[in-house]
């Protein structure tokens, strides 16, 4: 294609003929519906629960069955509620998806990836993801950043006729490029085709309760072997055995722990989609929770993004005509139009003229540079021009700049010189210039900067406030934000280069001024690599390197294509509010999972101390299928529907779940088993009762302990203060008063083979589960059970997140604090 045409870019008519041909284009969903309805019906406990459902309906024993039917409604649940979330988010998924700047008819049109076609022309700014391969046409000092595609970090410059693949994006400079592959058959396409499955990672809870899964599983294998051996040696008739087994092993999994972490992960997501938050992954929701560093810039978070140009301050007074308008010059043939050129060009519009040499800006140099008409001009920082020995300031200048900086402006030199531009200007210095103006520019305070930093500090997440201006500039916003006025700063050429030295200058200071990319991005890696969890805020794509170094990358829905496509979470309307507010639902999320663990535990405990009692000493199995069934509905099945969306003031647990789980399980299931076998024998053989009242004696124990201690889930050591909510004590009345409702109904009763006890087996039900709670009580006084649960206070390591919660002291547990009421 000739130049004039390649700049014409393709007719309407010719693009819409080959986008034809292209055929539709393949489908790029967040999540398959297949992978959803997999991900909840083909798991290692489904295939366990319908293996004991079709031996107990072949056996006729229907109404042991009530599991499977169970199992099937949590999949359909699970099934339904991640089909929901997974249509909000395709929805919003769609603003920020990638999208390119495409000559049609001599017009710029801005199409999303899957409408380009080979032919077209497509513009290139900073900032821009290349959606598709093709050859430039045209380069004023195009830089790409192709380290998605060759690891290596550098920008690469590129000219006329160099090939550029889709995946880079553009850090620097301008250009245009001829697209000849799109789609699959385009570079990044053919990567994708390679990993076409779903991926879905993990995060650090999922990872954690997928270890809770795998021990459980691990404990059912020995646990099995030993129940069957004992039904074997004692001649167990077969549908006596079937029951017992069925029983004893189905009540080992925590089959409803994966599904309402998923069901919790899903509605969080869609919770905060109606916040305005776009979570790309959804294990980043939970990530949140363990978020206790912010990282962000000044320009686009504190502030809306948006310059204005305040003045412009000359250095010859005596004809301010001959400034303004090299100033208006300079903006208008300058080929990367960004918001300060911009903000320039709007108060002194111009003509373009042809560009004999340029340096796009940069954030890593802070100035950009044009040859016009044998004249060079630069505009950039004006510390960084003074200390490279650029340009010199008159004192009236000097004066002038310092003013505005302590104000909180941001100001700009501009200069003139007759030097040539460096071709390298990250190693040489721009040439030596005379000042002919300072650019003064304000921007605008979010109006709800002030009340999100005062949120996060309630929300114990410290800031660092990391940006490339001035000292002053960036401390002044800082101040009016109410950050503290005795915080550290450092400025960029202070960073030590040393991790350690660096880990250390980054907790100790909070605001980082004059900071290059590259330093962000230490910044960043050094405070993740001493512990915390960081999340960091871009907007721009001086920021990317340090959003792929944190642990939670955020981007502002007005942010560049790139900073948006390598963000877990995209902030859709700007409002830098909404992230303290997320961090919060995120803790919410977490806990109520940790919450729902101690339960799901708590029957797989108390599951394995009955088999083993059952088992070893040769005690009779003082259940049904059924009654664990109707037990596991009441005490587990709908509290947790509750617990897994309601408040929770319990604490958080990183990286040591499982030890946590089992301090709060292990007394209350070893207590649940003993005082479900004391219940039965004393009804059934010391009282003189029939067997099925000594297992409805043994089922009204175990659903008044599983209340009990579904009330107790968030007391423990250290927070004893918590104290019980009013909505739980009305949940476990309703679920006691519904049980009582079951065992007056005949039919219901008779259905789940229980009968009407008489009032003093009613009182040695209840002496049982009281002995529970004392057992339970001193069992979670060992120091080996409170130890459990204690905060590890060794340093994380850099693959964990830090604690969010210490417990302030081991002390006596939950039970205790019951029995002494």
């Amino acid at each position: 294609m000739a130049d004039g045409a390649a700049e014409a870019g393709l007719s309407s008519a010719e693009a819409a003929r080959r986008l034809e041909r292209l055929g539709p284009p393949p489908e790029t969903s967040s999540r398959s519906a297949s992978s959803i309805v997999a991900a909840n019906v083909f798991t290692l406990f489904n295939l366990i629960l319908g293996s004991f459902f079709v031996v107990v309906l072949a056996l006729g024993l229907f109404a042991d069955a009530l599991f499977g039917l169970i199992a099937i409604v949590n999949s359909y649940i699970g099934i339904r509620q991640e089909t929901k979330a997974k249509e909000v988010l395709d929805q919003l998924a769609v603003l920020v998806a990638p999208k390119a700047s495409v000559v049609r008819d001599g017009r710029i049109q801005e199409l999303v990836a899957e409408e380009v076609v080979p032919g077209d022309v497509v513009r290139v700014q900073p900032g821009d993801q290349l959606v598709a391969d093709g050859d430039v046409i045209r380069s004023r000092g195009l830089t790409l950043d192709e380290s998605v595609l060759t690891g290596e970090a550098d920008g690469v410059r590129k000219v006329r006729g160099e090939r550029v693949l889709s995946g880079s994006f553009c850090i620097a400079g301008a250009g245009a490029y001829e697209v000849d592959a799109v789609r699959e058959r385009s570079y990044a396409g053919k990567l994708a085709g390679e990993a076409r499955a779903f991926r879905h990672p993990l995060s650090p809870l999922q990872e954690e309760v997928n270890r809770v899964l795998l021990a459980a599983t691990w404990l059912m294998v020995p646990l099995a072997v030993i129940l069957l051996f004992a039904l074997a040696v004692r001649h167990t008739e077969l549908h006596e055995a079937a029951q017992t087994a069925t029983a004893g092993l189905i009540t080992l999994i925590p089959e409803g722990l994966v599904l309402l972490m998923s069901v919790t992960l899903a509605v969080a997501a869609v919770r905060l989609a109606r916040m305005d938050t776009l979570v790309q992954q959804m294990s980043a929701t939970e990530a949140l929770a363990a978020v206790d560093t912010i990282c962000i810039d000044k320009t686009g978070t504190l502030t809306n993004g948006e310059l204005e140009l305040a003045s412009v301050e000359v250095a010859d007074p005596a004809n301010p005509a001959a400034a303004h308008d090299a100033l208006a010059r300079f903006a208008a043939s300058a080929a990367d139009r960004n918001r300060t050129l911009q903000a320039i060009a709007d108060r002194y519009p111009s003509r373009p003229e042809k560009v004999s040499a340029e340096v796009p800006f940069s954030s890593q140099w802070k100035w950009s540079g044009l040859a016009l008409n044998g004249r060079c001009y630069v505009l950039g920082a004006p510390d960084v021009l003074l200390q490279a020995g650029a340009l010199e300031l008159p004192p009236a200048l000097a004066n002038t700049l310092r003013h505005h900086i302590e104000a909180g402006r941001r100001v700009l030199a501009f200069g003139e010189g007759s030097g040539s531009l460096p071709r390298d200007p990250a190693s040489e210095p721009p040439p030596s210039l005379t000042a002919r103006a300072l650019v003064v520019l304000e921007e605008t305070l979010r109006p709800d900067a002030a009340e999100t930093i005062a949120h996060m500090r309630e929300q114990e997440v410290d800031l660092k406030l990391i940006s490339g201006d001035a000292r002053e500039t960036v401390t002044a916003v800082a101040r009016a934000v109410g950050v503290p006025g005795d915080v550290g700063v450092v400025e960029g050429p202070q960073l030590p280069d040393d991790e350690l030295s660096l880990a250390d200058v980054a907790e100790e200071n909070t605001i980082f001024c004059r900071i290059k990319p590259e330093q962000k991005s230490a910044l960043v890696g050094a405070l993740s690599a001493a512990g915390r969890f960081t999340a960091m805020i871009g907007d721009g794509v001086n920021d990317v390197p340090a959003l792929k170094r944190a642990r939670l990358a955020v981007a502002m829905g007005s942010g560049t294509q790139v900073t948006k496509g390598v963000a877990d979470i995209v902030l859709l309307k700007d409002q830098f509010s909404r992230l303290p507010r997320a961090v919060a639902e995120g803790r919410r999320i977490a806990r109520n999972i940790h919450r729902l663990g101690r339960l799901y535990m708590t029957k797989t405990v108390y599951a394995a101390a009955l088999i083993l009692l059952v088992a070893v000493p040769g005690f009779a199995f003082p259940f049904l299928p059924r009654h664990l069934t109707l037990a596991a509905l009441l005490t587990i099945g709908i509290p947790s529907f509750v617990l897994a969306l309601a408040p929770s003031d319990g604490p958080l647990y990183r990286g040591r779940l499982l030890r946590a789980l089992a301090a709060f399980a292990v007394p209350a299931g070893v207590a649940i088993a003993i005082a479900s076998i004391l219940s039965f024998f004393l009804v059934d053989t010391a009282a003189g009762g029939s067997l099925a009242d000594g297992r409805t004696a043994a089922t009204t124990t175990l659903i008044v302990l599983g209340l009990c201690f579904v009330l107790l889930l968030e007391r423990g050591p250290g927070r004893e203060h918590i104290a019980i909510q009013s909505y739980m004590l009305a949940l476990v009345a309703g679920l006691g008063a519904l049980y009582a409702l079951f065992l007056a109904a005949g039919p219901v009763r008779d259905f789940f083979d229980l009968t009407l006890l008489k009032a003093g087996q009613w009182f040695l039900a209840l002496l049982s589960a009281a002995a529970g709670l004392v057992i339970a009580s001193l069992i979670w006084r060992l120091r080996y059970i409170q130890r459990l649960e204690e905060t590890d206070t060794t340093p994380p390591s850099g693959d964990e997140p830090a604690p969010t919660h210490r417990p302030a002291s081991a002390a006596e547990g939950p039970a205790a604090e019951a029995t002494r009421r």
